[in-house]
């Protein structure tokens, strides 16, 4: 049976001899992921620099006024372009390259229990010939979280907690398909999500000291709170194997990252 106070003994442990790395790992994951959120207000300047700028330049050419809209009128359109263009970018990279960083991270924080792992780690989730199932599978966790927002903010929270632990089976098994990291993982959050809630909200403090220094104190405290994770998946990892729900070669894997 696991507690608050011996997960978060277990993840002090860890990070005594491993801090440096893990916050290291944990930063990157971040500013990758597009979990660094810092904010910074250097002065109001023009909403509409570009159009400002034409506008200007137009005005100065032959045609005054009519010069001036006709490049005021490209610079909106090009704007406009590259607005659409980034949104698509955008939008790959949250659905191609930030759930493989975000397993990647999990297996990296469950092996730096053990042991040592390289920084490479991060980025196991491309190159383990299941790089697609992995994406594929947190695609359609990620979606049925949305769906289930859509109906009420409650059980959208509830079905985040219930799938919480995917990207951490994935990163043990990335051969897993979508029903079974599902199945696997309600398995393990059955009667603790109450509990793992708590546990989330004991970091609340942590979370609070963390928003000082324009919210840079957030990535101090960051190492902390996935450790803690990562002790959490193990407790409940173990309890399911214990249950039968899932044997410790399923989560071994046919594929392996290394």
């Amino acid at each position: 049976m696991w507690t608050r106070a011996l997960l978060k003994a277990n993840a002090k442990t860890v990070l005594r001899r491993s801090y440096g790395r893990v916050f290291l790992a944990c930063l990157v994951t971040a500013v990758l992921t597009g979990g660094l959120n810092i904010n910074y207000n250097f002065g109001s300047t023009s909403a509409d620099p570009a159009v400002d700028f034409f506008y200007t330049v137009g005005s100065a050419l032959p045609g005054g006024d009519v010069a001036a809209l006709i490049l005021g009128t490209a610079a909106v359109m090009l704007g406009i372009l590259a607005a659409v263009l980034l949104f698509i970018l955008g939008l790959l990279v949250a659905l191609l390259f930030v759930p493989a960083v975000q397993v990647g991270e999990a297996r990296y924080l469950l092996r730096n229990r053990g042991e040592d792992p390289g920084f490479g780690t991060l980025f196991s989730a491309f190159g383990n010939g299941q790089y697609w199932n992995v994406v594929g599978v947190m695609f359609w966790m990620n979606l049925r979280v949305f769906l289930w927002s859509l109906l009420l903010l409650i059980p959208g929270i509830i079905k985040s907690y219930q799938y919480r632990f995917v990207p951490y089976l994935l990163a043990e098994n990335p051969a897993l398909d979508a029903a079974r990291a599902l199945e696997i993982s309600t398995a393990m959050t059955d009667g603790e999500k109450l509990n793992i809630w708590v546990l989330d909200l004991s970091f609340f403090g942590w979370h609070l000291l963390g928003t000082l220094l324009f919210g840079l104190g957030g990535l101090f405290v960051a190492p902390y709170t996935h450790a803690t994770e990562a002790e959490l998946y193990s407790a409940l990892r173990a309890k399911a194997i214990a249950s039968g729900a899932v044997t410790e070669a399923e989560l071994a894997g046919p594929s392996l990252y290394d």
